[in-house]
């Protein structure tokens, strides 16, 4: 019988990095899109974002903006989108969701603040979770959600290059 607990801690909900009073500017955005889809060898989980990257690297203050693709996907009713698997609160805040689906009552989008680890060591990684819901259609047509967790990374600082 395992008995390790595991924790999820919330990112904070209001961050401003600088201080009171600050105004923030993020030098950098990533749009970092995860595609959930089938594929002729079964169900195809991707990560896709310009740098061709499968983990977020945060190079500078970044708002970072992940969308969720495809059809039976959306973010977490019932937990925040995105969690962390340690306390980050420090380096990743302000949690916004987007792209509201009104008829599932779900979002699609999230966007987020994260502060770059100056003076951390390259290849640090932040492991985080994006906690979903997975639309499913049983055969007499009623709907039924199961909650997921996808575990990407980021990285911060990421490995020097």
């Amino acid at each position: 019988m395992s008995t390790v607990n595991y924790t999820e801690y919330g990112l904070a909900p209001w961050i401003d990095f600088e201080g009171v009073g600050s105004t923030w500017q993020a030098k950098d955005e990533i749009a970092f899109t995860v595609k959930f889809k089938g594929h002729h060898c079964g169900i195809v989980l991707e990560y896709e974002q310009k740098s061709g990257k499968d983990y977020i690297a945060i190079e500078n203050d970044t708002n970072v903006c992940i969308t969720l693709d495809g059809d039976q996907i959306w973010f977490s009713k019932e937990f925040e989108g995105i969690t962390t698997k340690e306390s980050l609160s420090s380096f990743y805040g302000s949690l916004e969701y987007l792209d509201y689906d009104e008829k599932v009552e779900r979002y699609k989008t999230v966007r987020f603040k994260a502060r770059y680890n100056k003076g951390g060591k390259y290849d640090t990684c932040h492991r985080f979770n994006i906690n979903i819901d997975l639309r499913q259609k049983a055969d007499d047509g009623t709907e039924r959600w199961i909650g997921l967790t996808i575990d990407p990374d980021i990285k911060n600082p990421p490995p020097h290059a």
